[in-house]
C-alpha cells in the first residue's frame, strides 16, 4: 500500500531555485501557467547572486548590491513565492520537502545551481573558499588589510602582499587577473610604497589553464597573466596550509591571502536523486532535459548532465543555462496541449555560442560563434554578455555605471589615495559609490 504524505501546498509546476535556467523559464512561461496555483517559486533566498562577477567584487570594480537582485520581482504576476529550504525530493509521491512544509508538484523543475567544492582536510582551515559575493567581500577586506600593513609603520611578515590562488579554472584565472590589476592600480594611486613587491601565484594541478576550453584560452591566458606579472604553476599541487602561507613539492610559499577556487559541484539535493552521476554530482538527463524514470522532473543549469550527440556533457555555464529555462517552458506549454511524440516535443537543441573569459579591466579571451578574440575586443564581448545576463534593467544600469566609475572615483573599498577605508570609513565609502548612481531601490 502506497504510504500518504500530507501535503501543506502545491502547485501544477514547481520551481526550485531562480537561477540562471530557473529565471528564464518564469519569464517564458506560457499563459495557462502564469498565475499563483498554477506555478510556484521554492527558493531560500530573498536575492540572488550574479555569481560571474564575484571576481570584480573583490578588488572593488564593481558594488555589491549591482550583482544581488531580489527574488521576488521574478514571481510578479506569473507565480506564487515561497521562502524556503528544499530538504529533500519524494519522486514517487511527487512531493517536496522543505522547511516550510510539504509542497506536491505536477511539473517539477530543479535548479538549486552548484555548490563550492571545498578544500581537502589538510588545505580546509587555511584557505579561503571563493564563490559566493560574501566570499569576494571577505576576500576584499583580506586584500585591503593586506595592503595597508605593507604599507604602514608596523613591521609587516614575509609574503604579505602575496596572494596564492589554487585552482586554474575560470574561475581562478579572472580572479588572478584581477587581483593583479588591482595591485598595478595601488601602486599608481598610493603615496606609499610597499615594502615588499606584491606578488599573485596561480596553482594549477594539471598541465593547462581552464582545461575544458579550446587550446587557445590557455595560450592567450598565461601570456595575459605573465604580463600582469602572475606566476602559475602548472602541474603543482598545494598540499598543505598553514596561517602563513601555503606547502607544494617540497616548497614554502610565504603567502598571507589564500583563496581556493578549484571547481564547483552539484547541490546536495541533486546529489541524492536516483540516477546516474558524474564526479562533480551532476544528474543525468535525457533529451528532454528530465530524468529518464521521471519525465516530469526537470533538471536544469548546473544540477543536470546533459550529452549533446556532437559537443558531449555540457559544461555547468550560464551560457547552457540561458538556452535550456525557455526551452523547458516551452516544452511545457506542449505537454499542456497534450503533445507527446517526438515530432511534437522535439528534443532540446543547444546552440553553441562560444566562451568569453576576462583577464583583467583591459584584457580577456573568446571564441564566439568560431571567431577568436583576444584583449581589448575581448573584453568587451564579456562585459556585453555579461549585461544581457544580468536579470534587471536595474542591475544592468548599475553595473555599466560601476565600470565607468573606476576610472574617475577608484576602486570601491580602497581610499582614494589607495589606502584602504577601515571601520565606519568603510561603509561611508560604499555608500558614496553607490550614491552617484542613484538609490540602489530605483528602478529606471
Amino acid at each position: 500500500m502506497a504510504r500518504s504524505v500530507r501535503v501543506d501546498r502545491g502547485a501544477r509546476v514547481v520551481v526550485v531555485g531562480a537561477g540562471f535556467a530557473g529565471a528564464s523559464l518564469l519569464r517564458h512561461l506560457p499563459p495557462p501557467l502564469r498565475k499563483p496555483g498554477e506555478t510556484l517559486l521554492v527558493d531560500r533566498r530573498d536575492e540572488w547572486e550574479f555569481i560571474p562577477l564575484a571576481h570584480e567584487v573583490a578588488v572593488g570594480r564593481v558594488h555589491p548590491g549591482s550583482v544581488r537582485s531580489p527574488v521576488a520581482p521574478l514571481c510578479r504576476d506569473a507565480c506564487a513565492l515561497l521562502k524556503a529550504e528544499v530538504t529533500g525530493v519524494d519522486l514517487d509521491e511527487k512531493v517536496l520537502h522543505t522547511s516550510g512544509g510539504v509542497v506536491g508538484y505536477e511539473y517539477l523543475v530543479l535548479n538549486p545551481g552548484s555548490v563550492a567544492t571545498p578544500p581537502p582536510a589538510p588545505l580546509r582551515d587555511h584557505l579561503q573558499k571563493f564563490w559566493s559575493v560574501d566570499d569576494a567581500l571577505a576576500l576584499r577586506g583580506a586584500l585591503a588589510g593586506a595592503w595597508k600593513l605593507a604599507t604602514g609603520t608596523a613591521p609587516a611578515p614575509p609574503g604579505a602582499l602575496t596572494v596564492a590562488i589554487v585552482g586554474g579554472g575560470a574561475t581562478g584565472v579572472e580572479l588572478a587577473a584581477e587581483v593583479a590589476s588591482l595591485f598595478d592600480y595601488l601602486r599608481r594611486r598610493s603615496h606609499r610604497r610597499p615594502r615588499e613587491a606584491p606578488r599573485v601565484v596561480l596553482f594549477e594541478a594539471t598541465d593547462r589553464l581552464m582545461g575544458w576550453l579550446d587550446p587557445y584560452f590557455d595560450r592567450v591566458a598565461r601570456q595575459t597573466l605573465a604580463n600582469l606579472g602572475v606566476e602559475v604553476l602548472l602541474n603543482t599541487v598545494v598540499d598543505e596550509a598553514s596561517g602563513s602561507g601555503v606547502r607544494f613539492g617540497g616548497e614554502f610559499l610565504p603567502a598571507a591571502t589564500r583563496v581556493w577556487a578549484a571547481g564547483v559541484g552539484a547541490a546536495p539535493l541533486v546529489r541524492e536523486l536516483p540516477g546516474e552521476h558524474d564526479p562533480s554530482g551532476r544528474i543525468a538527463i535525457d533529451e528532454h532535459l528530465t530524468l529518464p524514470d521521471h519525465p516530469e522532473v526537470y533538471v536544469l543549469g548546473d544540477a543536470g548532465r546533459y550529452t549533446h550527440p556532437k559537443l558531449g556533457p555540457l559544461p555547468p555555464t550560464a551560457s547552457v543555462a540561458v538556452q535550456q529555462g525557455p526551452w523547458a517552458a516551452r516544452d511545457l506549454k506542449r505537454r499542456l496541449r497534450g503533445a507527446e511524440s517526438r515530432r511534437g516535443r522535439p528534443p532540446f537543441r543547444f546552440f553553441d555560442r562560444g566562451y568569453v573569459v576576462s583577464l583583467g579591466p583591459e584584457g580577456g579571451v573568446a571564441d564566439a560563434v568560431g571567431l577568436k578574440l583576444r584583449g581589448p575586443a575581448a573584453q568587451a564581448l564579456y562585459r556585453s554578455v555579461f549585461l544581457y545576463y544580468i536579470k534587471s534593467r536595474r542591475d544592468r544600469l548599475l553595473t555599466g555605471a560601476d565600470w565607468a566609475m573606476e576610472r574617475t572615483i577608484g576602486r570601491l573599498g580602497f581610499g582614494s589615495d589607495g589606502t584602504s577605508p577601515v571601520g565606519g570609513q568603510q561603509e561611508k565609502h560604499d555608500e558614496g559609490w553607490r550614491s552617484r548612481d542613484g538609490p540602489p531601490g530605483r528602478v529606471p
